[in-house]
């Protein structure tokens, strides 16, 4: 009984106030619907979806190989592109590239206007990983032209500095196996005078056995052993030689390839229509909240109301 007295008395004071409340709603929702209209600009959504690359894909080894090599890059080259396209190189490059501070209509003279500036592009500007793997670059503007260009932009600067940091890893492999191959090269040279040297003091001979091993004989049983043990040494010294060479080689491929380390997708195009403001849905939940707001606004006045008379 208590809640059903409750109930009707609440139903009592809201017909009271139905008055207040439609008007305080209709007014509400018609401000709501101009500011929208005529205060709030549109918004124009283009974006790129993409794959890093796997740069060894046409590297030598790989198209000689017999194992498979994958043509798109792994969890972790999708992450070093995702943090590519969200650095402040990338940031700053767009907005001071393409003037920003004045396309938001920000005056330059203000204190700040640089952290507005940059605030203003974080708000638009978003990177994120596909459910696929992938990463998907948009950027929200009023100019739909200039979002398609910025979106393009970034997916060059990025697949730029990308290929920059994976050719600098690429110059300090190189840089060491030269040093290694020189290495290797001077440890050979200097067994090979040796060798020449104990096989004239021993008249020590090399012949091709018929299991392709090699058949060392000399004059003197100890200097047979010595010899064999710096032959052994020259012998895997040009084994890894070689083996480093290949390496080197490959590597100098690599630099000296200039495809594209991101796989393009989804271009970025002009769109045909805004992506926001969606002024309906604004218009109605306004009037929603307005309306649910009115409904205990006017609850609460009764209630204060009440309680001033009992005093």
């Amino acid at each position: 009984m208590d809640n059903e007295y409750n109930m009707l008395g609440a139903i009592r004071v809201l017909i009271r106030w139905k008055k207040q409340i439609m008007i305080a709603t209709l007014a509400a929702t018609v401000i709501a619907a101009v500011y929208s209209w005529f205060f709030m600009k549109d918004y124009y959504r283009s974006y790129a979806t993409v794959y890093p690359i796997n740069l060894a894909y046409n590297d030598r080894s790989a198209v000689f190989s017999l194992e498979h090599v994958e043509y798109f890059g792994t969890k972790e080259d999708v992450n070093r592109v995702l943090t590519i396209a969200q650095s402040k190189p990338i940031e700053n490059y767009i907005i001071y590239g393409y003037d920003l501070a004045g396309h938001y209509e920000i005056n330059k003279d203000a204190k700040y206007y640089k952290t507005k500036t940059q605030k203003e592009f974080e708000s638009n500007y978003k990177v994120i990983k596909t459910d696929q793997g992938a990463v998907e670059i948009s950027l929200y503007d009023t100019d739909p032209v200039l979002a398609r260009d910025i979106v393009n932009d970034v997916v060059v600067k990025s697949d730029s500095i990308y290929r920059s940091s994976l050719h600098a890893s690429q110059l300090q492999q190189l840089q060491t196996f030269t040093k290694q191959l020189a290495e290797s090269e001077r440890l050979i040279n200097a067994y090979g005078d040796t060798l020449a040297v104990l096989g004239k003091q021993y008249g020590i001979t090399v012949k091709a056995g018929f299991d392709k091993t090699d058949i060392i004989e000399g004059s003197d049983p100890k200097g047979v052993q010595i010899y064999k043990a710096i032959y052994a040494r020259q012998k895997n010294a040009l084994i890894e030689y070689n083996e480093n060479s290949n390496i080197k080689e490959q590597i100098e491929n690599a630099l000296q390839n200039a495809a594209k380390s991101l796989a393009v997708i989804d271009a970025p195009t002009i769109a045909e229509k805004k992506e926001k403001p969606v002024r309906s849905l604004i218009v109605l939940t306004t009037f929603l909240l307005t309306f649910v707001f009115s409904i205990f606004a006017a609850l609460l006045v009764d209630q204060v109301q009440e309680i001033r008379k009992r005093l």
